[in-house]
């Protein structure tokens, strides 16, 4: 296994020894040991720390991608909705607007009636004042304007 400077930990102990071997008291050797251990602690520590936190990064990033996917998939819903939505609002305009020239043509057909029906009484009072032309006589129903000779 390599440490960050890409020595193997091999390489620093035999190193580490033979730098041992020229320190003349066994003082000197001792903080050198004391030294080194501290030196290796700490680089365990630091490795242990950028494992720690490249699996958090990990971790987060899965989180986030789950938060972008949950967040596609309802913007995805929404449209879906509001597609919905609007279909059928122009379903209901549809009706709307069929009901509306429903009516219009009803209105229409019974103005055409009401029309026929009002040619139709002044074809028959011009044929009565016509007959009472052709044969010199009144109206027996005057209305109260008759004059009676």
């Amino acid at each position: 296994m390599y440490n960050r400077i890409g020595y193997s930990v091999l390489d620093i102990l035999i190193f580490h020894t033979f730098n041992c071997l020229n320190f003349s008291s066994s003082a000197e050797l001792l903080q050198k040991k004391k030294e080194d251990t501290l030196s290796f602690i700490k680089t365990w520590e630091e490795k242990q720390k950028t494992k720690v936190d490249n699996k958090a990064n990990k971790r987060l990033a899965i989180n986030e991608e789950r938060k972008n996917a949950d967040q596609i998939d309802l913007e995805a819903e929404e449209k879906k909705i509001e597609t919905k939505v609007e279909k059928h609002r122009h379903r209901e305009l549809e009706k709307l607007k069929n009901k509306e020239a429903h009516s219009a043509k009803i209105i229409e057909d019974s103005k055409v009636r009401i029309e026929a029906k009002r040619n139709k009484g002044h074809l028959n009072v011009e044929k009565k004042a016509d007959k009472f032309r052709n044969a010199n006589t009144l109206p027996t129903k005057c209305f109260g304007m008759c004059v009676d000779e």
